[in-house]
């Protein structure tokens, strides 16, 4: 396809969403195997949107 990822969120705690949802600990801990796998250029950005926040956070 020649898509790039580019980020990795982490899941909003939204209704109706809690039966996908990890720990930031587990979530870190996925991706850092996911970071094992991959060459650097198509690792995704693993981040978290934040209410207030200009841009996304990083885990």
């Amino acid at each position: 396809m020649g898509i790039l990822p580019y980020y990795l969120h982490q899941l909003d705690p939204v209704s109706g969403t809690h039966t996908f949802a990890v720990s930031d600990a587990e979530a870190i801990g996925i991706y850092t195997e996911l970071l094992a796998r991959l060459p650097g250029y198509l690792a995704p950005k693993l981040v978290r949107e934040q209410a207030g926040a200009l841009s996304k956070t990083p885990l």
